[in-house]
């Protein structure tokens, strides 16, 4: 995970604060930065696989409550947007964080409810 932020950090501030807005190196950092993202998610997907299955529902259940936020949070938000209700385009990072605290809240209860 840390390879995988540490990536995107390059991916997002060197091109302006590093190269200079030089195209190539900024799609270098960005194939780097997806290939880090791979390589989280499939080690994630082992340590899913290799919990107890008490922990392994939780943390299922979580993810599937932070995914259903995400979309629902995110097309409410994109319609309203298109619908002219909020001057504000979208900001990806607020959604990441709304799914973030999501996916904690729900572990953090499906872990009391199940102690």
């Amino acid at each position: 995970m840390l390879a995988w932020v540490g990536t995107l950090a390059v991916a997002r501030f060197a091109p302006a604060h590093v190269w200079n807005g030089q195209e190539a190196l900024s799609w270098a950092a960005i194939v780097v930065n997806v290939v880090a993202g791979v390589g989280f998610v499939a080690a994630h997907a082992r340590y899913v696989r290799l919990v107890d299955e008490l922990q392994r529902k939780i943390m299922v259940d979580a993810m599937a409550l932070s995914l259903g936020a995400g979309l629902v949070a995110g097309c409410a938000y994109a319609a309203a947007e298109h619908a002219g209700l909020i001057a504000r385009d979208a900001d990806i990072g607020m959604l990441i964080i709304l799914m973030a605290l999501v996916y904690v809240v729900a572990i953090a209860l499906g872990t009391l409810r199940y102690r």
